[in-house]
């Protein structure tokens, strides 16, 4: 009420007679109720004879306080007395009567503060959006069940080779050593990927194709959409040619055929019957298959292979391998059977298992799908939880704000009779209201946050399209919702609730309420600042890490190179047809105007494809021998590629010679290696001329293994073929003219846009042989940037979380010190009105902030020093104690603190002494 709106002694002696009659005991109002009355009208007169504008006013505040205090004696006395047994009680309130009466107060108390409201519901939106989006990722990738029937009893089988090679496939006689030993498994299967050039109807395409063992699918207790799916009678040598089709390449390519059961695939020359189709949700996740609903063709392996399990190599490992558990058999008791296992093959096959620390190794499939993401996604979640603990501060920062100002009304409801428990029940229940609103905003925000997701979200991150806002992560908003509001509306309410009615209606002790105050917001200030500058580290951190993993040489160029894969099928070629069909195609690419060199390889760097084995050296500085093997061995990466190769991707020839036209099937073999194969055999010892080999030949006359050397030739720089973030293995190449391979990558190196040429390639080799499609087809810079998409969606979230952090963090200053010095407006018109300079006043009140901000910032780097430890696997060249990072980002949290505090200190010049003083 202002003092106009008291201008007579009827309308303010009715309002006080009615605020006596609610607080006052009846007997007391009809002793004194009238005398109290005329006390006041005649007082009332005599402001208004003084013809000063406040003096009604006044009177009727020092009435109103009055009024009040006599309530509360007479209520503490009343409370006295009702502990006596002859006392009558009244009946409490019912404790839904409270709560709906406590949401009905909660929602017109934020409808009278609409400013308040908005800004609050959208900082706790923003963070309970966020964190809610980000879980639905974890969610969906870390803790949902595989699709799969009892997804816990699936394992994925590795074979063991020791350190170089702890984790590989299988091979054919392998798998039947498993079926055959093991005990813990019921089922045992095998997969192996590979792609195929699908003719027939339509134009030739390159199709991704997955040849599996007969059990594979009943392993998985899959069931088909039509038709049947493959069974082990299918998987025989010499079998029917069958395949069993995805759901999309069902409606893709046989344009959603209902009679498509029956018909026939052409598939590398070769007809194949289709005897099913799977389920449109079907996918099998493995850590080596990152397109898991990409496959298309599924064929049982002995028939497609033309082969038997038992006849293909021993060393030759290509096969995925999956178990199903029996029922009551964990991890543990799989590995110890594995284990036993591993131990009777290395007895019945002691020359194919000559590495130390052979074995077989179990895991479970899930633990094993979601390894590599796990610590990404747990650095997300916990990032994203600074953001709503940000946000919770500051929203406890504006709480307490209006605690202050609401000082009066809380004194207020204690005279009318509400203890402090009660108070802080009204208080806490605002809060889950303002929490419940945030949550609306926040789920509406995450369901465009998880779009978003998607959108930057890496190919290789597994499962990530199962994320999305499902019940579990609905349930989790409404966890985080109850824990928001405790968390940003406890301390504001226990402050508020302390109020005291004598205390609150005294305009001296006002001040003292707004210091209490001002010392919890400084105290949430500070923890603001520390939260932001933790949060601004690791994601600095995290871009300084990306910065130095795009600034990495791959030790190739990556400019103006287009890529493309082309495989010939083996059934109408052979090594000497495909040997003169790859040079006939790269010399046609090398005639375009446009095209400056061409080349091709076995397996290109970054393309996913590639191929490992022992590779042996006559001799050795470095490697140790290992008792059971006759030559020093590591396994080493192989590449067979053409003489030009070199020259197309940009590799550099560090000692030696290239390969050329003359290294042909006839002449004797050679290779070149990379720098790392020559110091870890040879260490400083010159490379070239020594000899090394990864074949043997069968001696006639004694059956004994003999080696086939090849000669150094050449040393060129390691290329990272795995990822621009690590080096890989040690690298062999070998000439592509003797061992001609029938799947090979294309390298074009052209003068302009690289894509440009694609249409002339695709020509070329159609006018060699129609039925040749082309796929993988990318330009190098564009698979750099597949390899790094991980580190750069990591490095997008963490910086968007560091921006909201910091923009949170300047926001809540600002509301502080602006608050503080709307509380010191007196003192501040005092200090002018006694001889201050317009430069004291702002050194003043930045000297207040900067303080909170220096003990924010101390607070934080102690605790970045010891958080950031947890980024170590995930940062690439850049220490976790980064000093510039560290350094740059305090300066510019401090930075922005003191534009913050700048602009209210600045604000707090303009105060006028006399203005300030008249309201003193």
């Amino acid at each position: 009420m202002s003092a106009h709106s008291i201008r007579d002694p009827g309308r303010a002696a009715r309002l006080l007679d009615a605020l006596r009659r609610a607080l006052l005991p009846a007997d007391l109002m009809a002793a004194h109720g009238r005398d109290m009355h005329e006390a006041f009208c005649d007082l009332h007169a005599e402001a208004v004879a003084s013809a000063r504008p406040l003096a009604r006013w006044n009177l009727f505040e020092r009435e109103l306080r009055s009024l009040l205090a006599t309530a509360v004696r007479t209520r503490h006395t009343t409370r006295t007395l009702s502990r006596s047994p002859n006392f009558p009680q009244k009946q409490a309130p019912d404790m839904f009567d409270n709560l709906l009466q406590d949401l009905r107060y909660a929602l017109r108390s934020l409808r009278k503060n609409p400013v308040f409201t908005v800004v609050a519901v959208l900082t706790l939106g923003v963070g309970i959006g966020a964190n809610t989006a980000v879980f639905s990722v974890v969610n969906g990738v870390l803790l949902r069940p595989l699709p799969y029937e009892e997804p816990d009893q699936l394992a994925v089988l590795w074979t063991n080779f020791g350190e170089d090679l702890p984790q590989n496939w299988v091979s054919g006689p392998e798998y039947l050593d498993l079926r055959e030993h093991n005990t813990a498994f019921e089922e045992i299967a095998v997969l192996s990927t590979d792609s195929g050039a699908l003719t027939g109807d339509g134009d030739p395409e390159q199709v991704s194709v997955a040849t599996v063992s007969g059990g594979f699918f009943e392993m998985l207790r899959v069931r088909p959409q039509m038709g049947r799916l493959l069974a082990p009678t299918d998987d025989i040598d010499g079998g029917a040619a069958v395949v069993v089709v995805a759901d999309g390449f069902w409606r893709r390519r046989l344009g959603s055929d209902p009679d498509a059961v029956g018909s026939k695939l052409v598939l590398d020359g070769e007809p194949f019957t289709v005897i099913g189709v799977l389920e449109p949700d079907f996918a099998i996740h493995h850590p080596n298959i990152s397109n898991p609903a990409g496959l298309d063709i599924w064929a049982p392996l002995q028939p497609t292979y033309h082969t038997s399990y038992a006849s293909l190599g021993r060393g030759s490992h290509f096969l995925l391998g999956f178990g199903r558990m029996r029922a009551g058999v964990d991890v543990a008791q799989a590995q110890a059977d594995l284990d036993a296992v591993a131990t009777k093959m290395a007895d019945l096959y002691p020359n194919s298992y000559v590495f130390d620390g052979w074995g077989l190794t179990a895991y479970s499939l899930h633990d094993d799908l979601v390894e590599g993401s796990r610590g990404g996604l747990a650095m997300l979640l916990g990032a994203v939880g600074f953001v709503l603990l940000i946000a919770c501060v500051n929203v406890a920062n504006l709480q307490l704000t209006r605690a202050v100002i609401r000082g009066r009304e809380m004194a207020l409801r204690t005279a009318l009779g509400a203890g402090r428990r009660r108070l802080l029940q009204q208080l806490l229940t605002e809060s889950l209201v303002l929490a419940g609103l945030g949550a609306v905003v926040g789920i509406c925000l995450a369901f465009w946050m998880v779009r978003a997701l998607l959108l930057v979200a890496p190919a290789g991150l597994p499962r990530v399209d199962a994320a999305g806002l499902d019940a579990s992560v609905l349930l989790f908003a409404a966890a985080l919702t109850l824990v928001t509001a405790i968390l940003f509306g406890a301390a504001p309410g226990l402050f508020a609730s302390r109020a005291r009615l004598a205390d609150s209606l005294k305009d001296g002790n006002r001040t003292s309420a707004a210091a209490a105050g001002g010392r919890a917001r400084g105290a949430l200030v500070v923890a603001e600042v520390a939260l932001a500058l933790v949060l601004l580290v690791g994601a600095g951190l995290m871009l300084r890490s990306f910065s130095e993993l795009l600034r990495t040489d791959p030790d190739y160029d990556t400019e103006s190179l287009l890529t493309m894969r082309v495989a010939l099928p083996q059934s109408q070629y052979e090594e000497e047809s495909a040997a003169v069909l790859w040079d006939q195609l790269l010399e046609r690419i090398r005639a375009f105007p446009e095209v400056v060199e061409a080349g091709a390889t076995s397996a290109l760097p970054l393309s996913g494809y590639g191929g490992s084995g022992t590779t042996f050296a006559e001799e050795s500085s470095g490697v140790e021998l290992s008792p059971n093997a006759p030559f020093p061995f590591i396994e080493a990466d192989r590449r067979w590629v053409t003489p030009t190769f070199f020259a197309a991707s940009g590799m550099r020839l560090l000692r030696g010679r290239l390969f050329s036209q003359a290294d042909s099937s006839d002449a004797a073999p050679v290779a070149v290696v990379d720098n790392e194969f020559a110091r870890r055999f040879w260490g400083e010892q010159d490379p070239l001329g020594q000899r090394v080999t990864i074949k043997f030949s069968a001696d006639e006359e004694t059956g004994s293994m003999i080696p086939v050397w090849s000669e150094v030739v050449g040393v060129v720089q390691h290329a990272r073929q795995r990822g621009i973030d690590r080096v890989g293995r040690e690298q062999l190449y070998l000439p592509a003219l003797q061992t001609p391979r029938f799947a090979m990558h294309l390298v074009v190196r052209t003068s302009g846009d690289p894509a440009a040429v694609t249409a002339a390639v695709r020509r070329e080799l159609s006018a060699l042989d129609v039925s040749l499609p082309i796929s993988d087809l990318q330009t190098m810079q564009e698979r750099v940037a597949r390899s790094v998409a991980g580190p750069r969606f990591q490095s997008i979230l963490l910086g968007a979380f560091g921006a909201a952090a910091l923009l949170l963090a300047a926001i809540g200053f600002y509301g502080v010190i602006a608050f503080s010095v709307g509380q010191r407006t007196n003192e501040i018109g005092v200090r002018m009105a006694l001889g201050a300079d317009s430069g004291s006043v702002p050194s003043l009140v930045l000297r207040q902030a900067m303080l909170l901000v220096a003990i924010g910032l101390g607070l934080g780097l102690l605790a970045a020093f010891g958080l950031t430890r947890l980024l170590t696997d995930l940062l690439y060249s850049v220490s976790p104690s980064d000093p510039l990072t560290y350094a740059v980002v305090a300066a510019l949290l401090s930075a922005v603190a003191l534009f913050a505090s700048w602009v209210p200190a600045a604000r707090a010049t303009r105060v006028q002494p006399v203005a300030a003083l008249r309201d003193e």
